[in-house]
This record gives structure tokens, sequence and C-alpha cells, in this order.
């Protein structure tokens, strides 16, 4: 193969598919600031015709490189054909706003110490973001636009775009649709000659395959080269003797080792997993994410996927999409499934997504997570707060906090690819300000379950279940012990109502069953309720405690 440079390495990435993975090559030596790389700063792409200095053209070897990439990242679309993600016909759901001007002065210190504090705002300087929203409690507490972004601009995903192709196939094994022991071949024949093909889906989906192919950005030998340009829609020499489109470059990849041993960031298995989608449901993950989840949520915009020369969506990092849209989806799998009164995702595929990966697996690859894993194309942190996020190179990024009831989502341009670049300016940010918002919440009942710790002064049984969650439409969710509890309550100030709708009809041992009917009695009589001093809610009756839980 011949050597490339460095920029016509990225423009054969880019042609593949925007961006693939979470490593690239080396990092500038000292990139423009964010403010002096603005696209607008710098005049790329304006007037009619924008003069020949100013020009970013799908042909130019560096369109991708830093800072060209600070416009080219909002205009995928002009660069490499698309295929469009419906909307559907309904009217925008609307995002409540509640903005906090104090949210950008929130302060946290840098992983890796050698420098003082930074500000939220700094760090979405820092990491060179084009748009950032935070949600709490389904309400905007904080919204910014820069670089190429406007507010109802669409800009690229890169490897969110993963984590949407695994929710859509997580949602068809909780719906019995596609069996995760499975081996991919049974599914897909074509790949049986492949590494793929005794696989099993559910390792796809970990990225716990084993696989002769190597994403090495600074090798120019590496497989990713061959894939990427496999990808590319544009026509290719007559010379050119490399597969033809993603699923003709999957059929090529061959077996390096045991699946099942080892996770292996590889992009390869989320368009596995997207052909998966596709074999299934006899449509592309284009049109399946429209139909099943995009049209469904109430979206603003429609989104577009890059495409390959048979029109195949990259479903391993082709996804485009506006800053609020992409929080509408982040909110729906905080909910569980949920937008509004309809259950979008299946509530037990997001549960499996939020019970992570086999961490020990997962530490084998090395990176930089200590405790994380990987589970359904979604990485998973297992911190107390159980965040859970989707991530790609240049600094995208949907996070989701169960226990702040925050979900983040951020476009950036970042000039340098891998992820590693950014987290330490990125992930105590998240952190710091799901703390701000717990500490200052005005609606603390909100977000994750209340589990049970104490009723009426006996306890609970060991390892049973009582719980209780409190939605922001006044619904009343949770688990009696035994049976599900659905429900409504009403607070105002420290007052509180519950009105129990009904339970499900299960019989489990006297013991929990007796437990079941205290927990219910003493719902029926709170109508209060406090957060202690240790973060514990208190439910009162006639102002003795009733019930405590905790999260």
């Amino acid at each position: 193969m011949t050597p490339l440079t460095a920029p016509a390495l990225a423009v054969a990435l880019t042609f593949g598919g925007a961006a693939m993975a979470q490593q690239t090559g080396p990092q500038p030596a000292e990139p423009l600031s964010a403010r002096a790389s603005d696209p607008g700063v710098l005049g790329w792409m304006q007037g009619q015709p924008p003069a020949p200095d100013k020009t970013i053209r799908p042909g130019d070897p560096d369109f991708f490189a830093f800072p060209k990439l600070r416009w080219t990242v909002c205009h995928f679309s002009r660069m490499m054909p698309v295929v469009a993600v419906d909307r559907g016909p309904d009217a925008a759901a609307p995002l409540p706003e509640a903005l906090d001007p104090a949210i950008g002065a929130v302060a946290f210190t840098p992983l890796g110490g050698g420098g003082g504090r930074m500000t939220w705002d700094e760090a979405s300087d820092a990491n060179y973001s084009d748009g950032v929203i935070v949600l709490h409690h389904g309400r905007v507490v904080y919204e910014r636009h820069g670089g190429c972004l406007e507010p109802d601009g669409l800009h690229g995903a890169m490897s969110v775009t993963k984590s949407l192709t695994g929710l859509m196939a997580e949602a068809l094994i909780a719906e019995g649709r596609l069996d995760e022991a499975a081996p991919v071949a049974g599914i897909i024949p074509e790949l049986a000659g492949s590494a793929f093909g005794d696989a099993t889906v559910r390792q796809v989906l970990e990225m716990t395959t084993a696989l002769d192919y190597s994403e090495d950005y600074a090798d120019p030998g590496a497989g990713v080269w061959t894939y990427s340009a496999a990808g590319s829609a544009f026509p290719k020499g007559p010379d050119d003797t490399g597969p033809r489109g993603y699923y003709e470059a999957l059929q090529g990849i061959g077996k390096g080792g045991t699946h099942g041993e080892a996770f292996g960031y590889k992009t390869p298995n989320a368009d596995v997993a997207g052909w998966l989608v596709a074999r299934v449901t006899g449509r592309s993950v284009a049109d399946h994410l429209a139909q099943t989840i995009w049209s469904r949520l109430g979206q603003r915009r429609e989104g577009y996927y890059t495409v390959d020369a048979l029109g195949t969506p990259f479903a391993g990092g082709g996804f485009n999409a506006s800053l609020r849209d992409m929080a509408r989806l982040g909110q729906m799998i905080l909910d569980g499934g949920r937008a509004g009164d309809r259950q979008i995702i299946p509530e037990a595929a997001i549960a499996r997504l939020r019970q992570g990966g086999d961490r020990a697996r997962f530490a084998k690859a090395g990176h930089d997570l200590p405790g994380w894993s990987y589970q359904g194309l979604w990485w998973i942190t297992h911190d107390d707060h159980g965040s859970f996020t989707a991530r790609g190179v240049h600094g995208q990024t949907i996070w989701i906090d169960p226990r702040a009831d925050m979900v983040i989502a951020r476009f950036a341009s970042h000039p340098v690819a891998a992820n590693a670049a950014s987290d330490p300016t990125s992930l105590p940010a998240f952190r710091a300000v799901a703390d701000y918002l717990i500490a200052h919440d005005d609606q603390p009942l909100l977000g994750a379950e209340w589990v049970a710790e104490d009723i009426g002064g006996q306890g609970v049984i060991d390892n049973s279940h009582a719980s209780l969650q409190f939605l922001r439409d006044g619904r009343l969710a949770g688990n009696g012990t035994c049976n599900r509890i659905l429900g409504r309550y009403q607070a105002e100030g420290g007052r509180l109502a519950l009105t129990p709708a009904g339970t499900t009809m299960m019989a489990c041992p006297e013991a929990l069953m007796a437990q079941e009917r205290r927990f219910l009695d003493a719902l029926g009589r709170v109508d209060g309720y406090r957060i202690d001093g240790t973060g514990a809610l208190v439910l009162t009756a006639a102002g003795n405690p009733a019930i405590t839980a905790r999260r």
C-alpha cells in the first residue's frame, strides 16, 4: 500500500464515513484556540462564491483537517451523499426552559492535575464545543452554540452513531426479534467466512469480537484504511481492487483470536450491528431509526446518514442531527425509553444498557477509563450516579446521569480526534454540573427511583426491593416489593399526596407480600416529605416518618 500523508489519511477516513473511531493519529502541536479557529472568524465558505483561499471542497485533501473540520462537521451533506432520517409529521415537542446562568460558572478540577480550577464555560471553549445543552428534569437549564453550529443546524455525531445502532439492536432483542446468543452467520449468511461468522450478536454489541483488523490511524497499512476506502461513495480508480461498500468490506475481515475474551473498540462491529438491524427488520438503519424512534420523539429537524456507493448508511459514524433533537433522544433514554405517554424503546432494552458489560474484559483494552465497561455500543461508567454515555471523536457526546436526572448533549470540533484529549476537561465537568443540579434542585423528588430502607420503623427485608419514582408529569411509578405500582402524586412545598392507582397481580412468598401490604398502606397515609441531611427521602404521615428511602 502506498504511504499516505496525514491530510490524505484524514480525507480517506472521512470519505469512508466521518471520523469512525475513538483514536486517531498525532495531536497538533499548538492548534489555534476555539475563538481563533471559529469558521466565521477564519471566513470559510463565506461569499457567493467564496474566495479561492476560503473554499472547502470534497476533493481537497485537508477538508477534514483542523481548522477546516470546524466548518465541515456542520456540512457533511455538502461533502458526500446522504440519506434522510424522517422526523415524521408531528409538531416538534417543546423543551421547557428554566435557564440557570450560574451553570456556566460551575467550577471543577481537570483530571491529571497540573492546572488550576476551570469553569464549565471555560471547559466548553477548551473542548472546541460547537453546541452544548443541559437538560435537568426535562427542562433546558443551559444552552450555547458556537463554531459552525446555528441553533437549528445539523452536526456530525461521529461515533455517537454507534450508540444509536446499539439502541436499535437492543430494542429488537428486548422485543424477541433478535437473538443475542445467535451466531451472526445464522442471521447474515454472507458473513459466514468472516471473523464475525461464529461471533454472537451479544459479542458484536459488546465489541468483544476477535478481529484481525487494526484501527491504528498512524499506520498507513492498517485495515481501517481499506475499510474506509470501501465506504466511499465516490468513483474508484480502474486499478482499485478493494471491496466496494461496507457490507463487502465486512466479509473480508478475518479472525484474530478468540471471541469474548477482551473488549476491542473496532468500528466494523457497529456496521455488523447495523446489518443485523437491517436484515431482521427488512429496512436500513436510517429507515428503521426514522420509523421506530426519530419520528416518534417530536423532533424539530430530520437527521441524515452518510452512505456508501450502494446507499448503505454508515452505522458506525455517519449520523447527523441538531443539538436539541439529540437532547430529546437522550431524554427518552433517561426516561426508560418513554417520550410523553409513549413507550418508544422497551424499558428492558434501556435496563440492559445501564447494566453494562464485563469490566475485566473492558480493562484489557487499556483505555484510561478505570471501572468502565461497554454494552450495546454504549460506554457505561459504573459510577455512583449510574452515568452512561455515547461518545464520538472530536468531542461528540450524549451524557446521561440518572441520579441527577440530567442529560448533556454536546457537539464539538476538537483538533484532536481521540476522546483522551478532551476527557480531562469533560468527565469532571459533567460530574460537577450534575452535583450542582442536585445541590440546587427545586424539584428533588424527580429523577432516579427512591428505594425504601425502612417502612413504619420495621426496616425492610434484605435483598427485597420496594421503591418509588416520581415522574415529571405527575405520574407515580415503583415497586411494592412483589408488584409494580402505578399512580399519581401532587407535591407542593413539603406537602405530598399519593394516589396509587393499582398494582400488577404477581404472587410471591408471604413475607414479601406482607411487606408490600405495609408499603402500600403507608403510601395511602403519606401527607408530606422532607430530604434529611444524609440525602434520604422521608415520607411522613401526620408528621411522623412512614417510609424512608434513598437513591
